[in-house]
């Protein structure tokens, strides 16, 4: 069941949080602010998908390595549609949908890799450089041509859930849950243990 902001109150107490977009929608800025202020330990996908020289690992070997996190009692994983999937999707107690309108996510992208060039972003695992070339000239066209692709993978994998799902449209509305995360008392998640 989709929710807006305004009514959502069940996101200090899930346990078991996604936060899913496209390129750019800013994932692993607000899921490491969110896993800080709500004290879940965080995976990025791309952690667990990538290689050196953004080589991607084999499907097999990926989705076990999610699977062992979704396994886990407590956990925030943040990546692109495809973290929407097997036992991640089927753990989940709340998913977050970054959906910022698609300028946005482009320039998001061309700031990002200019913020990181010649180095390594820290969600990644090492050998991954930002690095201005083809590479990343066809991700940020990606970007911007996926859009609808992006937004229809994400919207059928949702489709389909029990989970609390929360559409997140605005960088308002992104900032406004951060302050609802960041007031609210932090919980230990030893209590879910």
């Amino acid at each position: 069941m989709t929710q807006q902001p305004s009514d959502f109150g069940g996101l200090f107490s899930a346990r078991r949080i996604v936060v899913v977009g496209a390129n750019g929608a800013g994932k692993t800025w607000f899921a490491t602010r969110l896993a800080d202020h709500v004290q879940l330990p965080l995976v990025h996908n791309d952690a667990l998908a990538l290689s050196r020289n953004w080589v991607r690992l084999p499907a097999a070997e990926v989705n076990a390595a999610r699977a062992a996190v979704a396994a886990g009692d407590v956990w925030i994983i943040e990546g692109g549609p495809s973290v929407l999937a097997g036992a991640v999707l089927k753990r989940a107690q709340l998913i977050i949908w970054l959906d910022p309108p698609r300028i946005l996510r482009v320039w998001r992208v061309l700031k990002r890799t200019l913020l990181y060039m010649g180095r390594e972003r820290p969600e990644h695992p090492p050998g991954n450089r930002e690095w201005p070339g083809l590479r990343q000239w066809r991700f940020l066209v990606k970007t911007w041509t996926s859009d609808a692709k992006m937004r229809g993978r994400i919207a059928a994998a949702l489709d389909q859930l029990a989970a609390d799902v929360l559409h997140l449209r605005t960088p308002v509305e992104v900032a406004d849950l951060l302050a609802r995360a960041r007031d609210t008392p932090r919980q230990s998640t030893k209590r879910f243990e």
